[in-house]
């Protein structure tokens, strides 16, 4: 397969980043321009083919801790090869350039690959729904009402973060900058630190961030559930943050790997959230974590899920609108058209 990318949409592209606590990251053209020709589909091993997975670590990977197992133990109906990218820059690379058959990566990453492929990226499922949250040292705050007068330290400007946090603002009849101060600061753990020290009423975090926040800042607790401000506007979608996405001609041609996948991860998806003990440990043993405590902590936290076919379109279609409306660039110039979302 060769990939034909377009770059007419801009040079940079931001959008949600994993693994760099969820900070909002800028992809560079360079790593889009020079995709290559790549090899033949899954790797062959002892004549029978494998299936390539890549996950950002963090958790668009949770989910998959179940089937991570199950591969490693060869109970699965598809042969497995899992792979950990570090950060988006480093998963972006890698899969286009033709080192994994199936990637679980930030909604909007794969938006911007479906630009740049002109189509060649499809979503098979969504895989986490929304991980932010607004904390506080108190018991002040209670809806986003609440947050009228007062100063939220976030992280994340000009990504995601930023464009979620607005719209669920607006939505709610308060203006950023104007009824309520978004500080935005560098890092997560600068917006913790600002906090500990009194210097916000609030902060923007998302789990498993708010995990490990908890653990260094007294009284800290989650005032609002963003995912839940989401619904709570009844807009018929999702705060998808993360999909298992595909190369269009991958799906095309290899349409029994693909359900047997997703059949596969949805059963890892329900088993994690039943078990966020037992999987707090597969988490961390295949290095998508490295703390089992914040990692079982985390779990219920961090909307895991398995959405396929229309209800993943419906969900994430409206997500997309929404980054859309604040900024094309953080999904790749122009909204996806069906073509994107998969369905048998």
């Amino acid at each position: 397969m060769k990939w034909k990318v377009s770059m007419k949409h801009g040079a940079e592209m931001g959008f949600f980043a994993w693994a760099r606590a969820f900070a909002g990251l800028f992809v560079a053209a360079a790593v889009l321009a020079p995709l290559l020709a790549a090899p033949a589909h899954g790797a062959e091993a002892g004549g029978e083919r494998v299936v390539r997975v890549l996950c950002l670590k963090g958790p668009t990977g949770m989910g998959l801790a179940r089937l991570m197992e199950e591969a490693e133990a060869g109970r699965t109906e598809n042969r497995y090869e899992f792979q950990l990218a570090v950060s988006p820059e480093d998963l972006m690379a890698r899969f286009v350039q033709g080192a994994a058959d199936v990637v679980a990566m930030p909604s909007n990453m794969a938006a911007i690959l479906w630009n740049r492929t002109q189509g060649g990226v499809r979503v098979l499922s969504a895989s986490t729904l929304g991980v932010l949250a607004i904390v506080e040292k108190g018991d002040a705050i209670h809806g986003m009402g609440d947050l009228r007068g007062r100063t939220i330290l976030a992280s994340g400007r000009g990504a995601s973060p930023e464009y979620v946090l607005n719209f669920l603002l607006r939505s709610n009849g308060l203006e950023p900058g104007t009824d309520c101060k978004v500080e935005w600061l560098s890092e997560h753990a600068a917006v913790v630190a600002g906090l500990a020290a009194g210097k916000g009423d609030a902060a923007l975090l998302p789990h498993p961030f708010v995990e490990v926040a908890a653990m260094k800042v007294k009284g800290l607790r989650e005032a609002l559930d963003l995912t839940e401000e989401w619904r709570r506007l009844d807009l018929g979608s999702e705060l998808v943050m993360a999909v298992n996405a595909a190369g269009r001609d991958y799906v095309d041609s290899h349409d029994a790997e693909v359900a047997a996948f997703l059949s596969e991860a949805r059963s890892s998806a329900e088993w994690v959230n039943a078990h966020p003990a037992e999987a707090a440990r597969l988490i961390v043993k295949h290095g998508v974590l490295e703390n089992a405590g914040i990692a079982e902590r985390a779990i219920p936290r961090c909307s895991i899920t398995a959405l396929a076919g229309t209800e993943m379109q419906r969900a994430l279609s409206g997500y997309l609108k929404v980054l859309f409306d604040a900024d094309p660039r953080s999904v790749g110039g122009v909204l996806p058209d069906e073509t994107f979302y998969y369905a048998r």
